[in-house]
């Protein structure tokens, strides 16, 4: 196995784990599982971790909206997101390759538990992949600068470079966003109030890139130390990735055995609640956000 075959599942693993999670092999049990996987099944077989992956990416931005219209505001932190998998991630329609029968059949996903099998009267069996991910959360974190004020924005950014290390490949996060005050045109509006968009692009290796978006109206009140936020947001996360299928190929198909798929999670909007604590430099924040996915989230930071 080339080391680009093993791009997809394995460099994933890494951004959702945090890297050393889980170890490195010449081939892993997902890789297999994978490309054992026909285009029209791979999808509903990982849709569920490209969707908690992708509502990961879109969490864990500045909950607050407070923003002076001077000032300086600059805050280093470290933000974690976790994606809860409940039982409906844990399966999905598929349609067994021929000579099965074409009728879709109930099975696992990555997050399910063992494939369903499929016979023909001649007494051969198929049987789908197993699950290979035995979680309830999908994890995920990334350090996030944030800094302001300038005419009542701010801007925060995001950057995470891992170089490739032994059979991982190379990983690059980076992300923008800016929000802007809509309270401060209103002197006596007794809650805060801004709008914010954010870009991220994720690439791991060469053969998978990942766009995520986010358009947020945000909420807070702030007691003292304490701080009482929520939004709404709508957001898009197209992932593409290319992988080696090396399952049966139906009569009379091409040879051709290179798949790429663009993948759009399934996520669209969320709603979020969270509590923030100032503490002179230190911030603390967490937060739960619920859309087609639930996704906790919590943050640490020091600065101004």
């Amino acid at each position: 196995m080339k080391r680009h075959d093993r791009i997809f599942s394995g460099g994933i693993i890494i951004v959702l784990f945090v890297i050393l999670t889980i170890p490195s092999k010449s081939q892993n049990p997902i890789d297999d599982a994978i490309e054992q996987l026909s285009s029209d099944n791979v999808q509903g077989y990982i849709q569920p971790l490209l969707d908690g992956f992708g509502a990961n990416l879109n969490s864990g931005f500045p909950g607050s909206a407070r923003i002076r219209k001077a000032g300086l505001t600059f805050r280093l932190q470290v933000v974690g997101m976790g994606t809860l998998i409940g039982d409906a991630e844990k399966t999905y329609l598929a349609t067994p390759p021929e000579p099965y029968p074409q009728e879709p059949i109930e099975t696992a996903t990555v997050f399910g538990g063992e494939g369903a099998i499929v016979s023909i009267p001649a007494g051969a069996r198929y049987r789908f992949q197993n699950g290979q991910i035995d979680t309830r959360i999908i994890p995920f974190a990334v350090p996030q600068l944030t800094i302001g004020d300038f005419l009542g924005t701010q801007a925060t950014i995001r950057y995470l470079p891992i170089p490739a290390f032994e059979e991982y490949p190379e990983i690059n996060l980076f992300g923008i966003g800016v929000r802007h005050s809509i309270s401060q045109y209103f002197p006596f509006f007794p809650v805060d109030v801004a709008v914010g968009g954010f870009y991220q692009t994720l690439s791991v290796g060469e053969y998978l890139d990942t766009k995520a978006t986010a358009f947020a109206a945000q909420v807070s009140k702030t007691f003292f130390l304490l701080t009482l936020y929520g939004g709404l947001q709508y957001e898009t996360t197209d992932v593409n990735l290319s992988y080696t299928y090396t399952g049966p190929l139906p009569t009379g198909s091409a040879s051709d055995r290179n798949v790429s798929i663009n993948f759009k999670t399934e996520n669209k909007f969320r709603t979020t609640a969270g509590v923030a604590l100032s503490l002179r430099v230190i911030f603390l924040h967490a937060d739960i956000s619920v859309g087609n996915v639930t996704v906790i989230s919590a943050g640490i930071g020091l600065g101004i």
